[in-house]
This record gives C-alpha cells, sequence and structure tokens, in this order.
C-alpha cells in the first residue's frame, strides 16, 4: 500500500470498479482494418447498383477471410472492416492470423481489381490494410460483444489509412510478434494522428515460405544465453548419437508451455549438429486444416517448391528433385509422393487407377526409401526436426508413426517438440521406454518451468553484459 496515497484512496477504487460497465474486460488482442480505396470517387463512375454490388462483393470477401483465419468482424464501415484476432481468447499466433489475412485480403483485392476493370472499366479499384497489436477494452459497449475501444484499435486505423493502395502497414508491436515469418519492409517514421512520438512500421510484402520460416522470439540484436536446459540439450544430443550409432531411428518428442523454451532448445541442438543433414519443417496453425501438411512441407524443403509455384511448376519440381534418389521406377515414385502430397498426377498412367488406399500405401512405402537414400550419400546423418507438432494435422501424425514402424532400416534422427494437446489427440504416442522403444514408440522430454535461482540467474545475464 502507499503510504502518501490519500485515506479516500480504496474508496475511490472501489467506486470506479462499481461504475465500471458489466462485462467490460480487458485483452491484448490484433485489430485489423481492411479498406477500399477511394470508395467515393468510385461511386461516382458507376451508377448506385454496380457500385452496391461492387462494394458489397468485397466486403463480404475481406468477412470471409478474416473468419477464414479464426477472426471477429466486428464493424463494416461502409467500404470496408473492422476486425480483431483474440477475441474470446488470446492465442499466440493471433498477430500471424491478423496478418496472414491482410495478405489474403490483399490478394482477393487483387482479383476483384481485375474483375472491376473487366466489366466496368474501373482502374483504379484497389483495397489496403493496417494490423496493430495491442491491449482493448472489450463489451460493454453499443456494439454488445463486438465493441472494442482503445488506444490500439486507433492505431490499427492509422495503419490501414497511411498504407499504399495495395498494401499492408503493421506496427512495431505487431512486427515483434510476425518477424521471421513474413517479408517485412521496414519504412520511415510515421506521426500518426494522437500518438506523441513518431511510429516504427513495416510492410508486409508476402510470407515467407513454409520451409524457411520461423519466428524469432526475444530482443533483436540481444543474443541470451541459454541457462538450466544443459540436461534436456545433452538428451536431445544423445538421441542424435544414438540414431548414428545403430543407423537406425531414434526419436524424441520434446513436451513443453509456450515461453518454456523449446525452440531455443532447439537452436541449440541445431548449431551443435554441424556434421549432420538437418531437415527443419515447422507445423502452423492452419496446418490441421492442410492433409499431409508435414510432407508438403518437407517437399518444400527438398524439391524447392513455392507456394507461388504454378501447379505445373511444383509438379516438375518434385519429379526432378526425387527421381535421381530411387534405383528403379524414380519418376513413379515421385508422382506418388506428390500425389499424396496435394499435387495433381492422376493423369499420369502409372496413378490413374490407383484407389485413394492403395495410392496412401504406395506413397507412404516410397519415402523411406528416399530418406534412407538420403541417408546413404556420405556420412552426414539426417535429423528431421518438426516444431510444434500440436498443430499438425492427422495425416502428418500418421506419415511420423509410419516412419517409427520402418525405425529398424531407416538411419534418421527425429527430434521434435509440442504442447500437451498432442498427447490428448494421440494418448499411444508415447510408450514406456524399453529396448525396443526406437521401433515402437517415442520417447518423450517433459520440459517444466526454470527454477527460480536459474531465472534469476538468466535475468543476471542479460542485465550485466560485459563490453
Amino acid at each position: 500500500m502507499n503510504p502518501n496515497a490519500p485515506p479516500t484512496a480504496p474508496l475511490r477504487a472501489r467506486l470506479a470498479a462499481l461504475l465500471r460497465p458489466a462485462g467490460l474486460k480487458h485483452r491484448l488482442v490484433t485489430v485489423l482494418f481492411a479498406d477500399v480505396v477511394g470508395s467515393t470517387a468510385l461511386a461516382t463512375g458507376l451508377d448506385a447498383e454496380d457500385t452496391l454490388g461492387l462494394l458489397s462483393a468485397a466486403l463480404r470477401r475481406m468477412a470471409a477471410l478474416v473468419e477464414a483465419h479464426q477472426g471477429r468482424v466486428l464493424r463494416f464501415t461502409g467500404d470496408g472492416v473492422k476486425a480483431a484476432f483474440g477475441m474470446d481468447e488470446t492465442r499466440e499466433d493471433d498477430a500471424v492470423r491478423a496478418v496472414r489475412a491482410g495478405l489474403a485480403i490483399l490478394a482477393a483485392g487483387r482479383e476483384q481489381a481485375e474483375a472491376a476493370a473487366r466489366l466496368h472499366g474501373i482502374t483504379d479499384f484497389a483495397v489496403r490494410v493496417g494490423v496493430h497489436s495491442g491491449d482493448v477494452a472489450l463489451g460493454a459497449g453499443v456494439e454488445d460483444d463486438n465493441t472494442a475501444m482503445g488506444a490500439a484499435v486507433n492505431i490499427a486505423a492509422r495503419m490501414e489509412q497511411h498504407a499504399p493502395p495495395g498494401c499492408l502497414r503493421i506496427s512495431q508491436d505487431t512486427w515483434s510478434q510476425v518477424r521471421g515469418l513474413f517479408e517485412l519492409e521496414a519504412q520511415p517514421m510515421l506521426l500518426v494522428k494522437g500518438i506523441a512520438a513518431p511510429m516504427q512500421t513495416y510492410l508486409v510484402r508476402a510470407a515467407l515460405e513454409r520451409g524457411a520460416a520461423s519466428v524469432e522470439r526475444g530482443l533483436q540484436g540481444l543474443a541470451t544465453p541459454m541457462v538450466g536446459r544443459e540436461a534436456e540439450l545433452q538428451r536431445l544430443l544423445q538421441t542424435v548419437a544414438q540414431a548414428r550409432q545403430t543407423r537406425r531411428l531414434h526419436a524424441l518428442t520434446l513436451i513443453g508451455d509456450a515461453g518454456l523454451g523449446k525452440s531455443r532448445l532447439l537452436r541449440e541442438l541445431m548449431a551443435a549438429l554441424q556434421d549432420c543433414r538437418l531437415l527443419t519443417l515447422r507445423s502452423q496453425p492452419d496446418s490441421q486444416l492442410r492433409p499431409w501438411g508435414l510432407l508438403r512441407s518437407l517437399l518444400a524443403l527438398q524439391c524447392g517448391v513455392a507456394d507461388t509455384d504454378s501447379a505445373d511448376v511444383a509438379k516438375r519440381k518434385v519429379v526432378d528433385a526425387l527421381s535421381p534418389w530411387f534405383e528403379e521406377r524414380g519418376e513413379r515414385q515421385a508422382q506418388l509422393i506428390g500425389q499424396l502430397s496435394g499435387l495433381d498426377f492422376a493423369d499420369s498412367p502409372t496413378i490413374k487407377g490407383l484407389d485413394p488406399r492403395t495410392l496412401r500405401d504406395q506413397a507412404l512405402m516410397a519415402l523411406p526409401a528416399y530418406l534412407q537414400a538420403l541417408a546413404a550419400q556420405g556420412s552426414s546423418l539426417p535429423v528431421l526436426i518438426v516444431e510444434d507438432l500440436h498443430w499438425a494435422d492427422d495425416s502428418s501424425l500418421d506419415l511420423l508413426q509410419h516412419l517409427l514402424a520402418h525405425a529398424a532400416e531407416l538411419p534418421l534422427a527425429l527430434v521434435m517438440t509440442a504442447r500437451q494437446p498432442l498427447l490428448v489427440r494421440r494418448p499411444d504416442w508415447v510408450k514406456p521406454d524399453t529396448a525396443d522403444a526406437a521401433v515402437t514408440a517415442v520417447a518423450l522430454m517433459t520440459l517444466s518451468p526454470l527454477p527460480a535461482d536459474q531465472c534469476n540467474e538468466l535475468v543476471q545475464a542479460l542485465l550485466y553484459r560485459p563490453a
């Protein structure tokens, strides 16, 4: 208690709480504004019915894309939308979802611009988006549960208003949560109405390819020491050493809540495995909507398949990259794996006529053969690292369990990180350690919070950094 506070302070605080509207709460959310640029000028060149149809189609598409990325549309603003991510529950990836939604809205806007030019002769149709993350007051307003008010909302609106047509501008607060996942371009300092100091903002140009993207945590330019995780790191290194020594698959899943240091441990592991062939994959929050997502990520990494590639280019890359690794019928094996990942090889004589179950079984048999060939090249042990496995779709988990079933003939170390929900979805993922555990199950290492003395050691290491 503050000894200098007036004696009426407790009464004033209680009165303020009583006067606060029922249902009002504060939450960290990411706010998105999207807008059709120059809608007033647009209306002067079209009749009212065409203008209404064009804007309504744009707004419906914006709303659908927000909801597809698990955001909530709070309000239609006439020629745009106001939306928020994290209204019902705060998620670690709310900012990422918002930025992905913003990029999808811009892509839809470009398609609508082409249609407007073709159907109405309109050449200046464009959409712009702004995103900001911050604390807002939720509920108890004129929009009921859709009420979101505060400085964060105003800043998000300014991000949109200052975005060039066809662009997405984000604030520094959002940047800190998404850097490493998107191609970002720093902008000159921006003066924003209502904010005293100029703001650093960024234009989001594109999402990085899933195989290359990795969220960057911590303070930029500050290398934090690893404290208190030496035993866990040694356990990870031991798993790789066992796979190297026995020339058979050994697997370990690192389980821990968000923020306990799973990603940091993986970085330390990868730094120590300079003599291994690292295959690093990462499940995304939307991965459960994408069957065989880990297989597609593996092809993106190994075959150079990009999200922007056409279907024909992607198929050619997969066949060219995988075929040489098989001793027999390499093109067919590559097509089987590609078809399972979602590429359309249905017109190929080797694929045509296969029922889905047979196709799956044959493709899953081809994949270990590819990994075996990869391991046979040189002396580098392949180490497959999968981050955030709790987001993976069920077919991707089936794929990993298929690899485990072939552990005896597969020289591979498999290291995964996940949160507890994985064990709820797959209670048989981990079995008691036995002599044959590498064949039948995934060993488990649970990451617990650091003890208080080690937390203090880490804080002191950060505060005192010799020049």
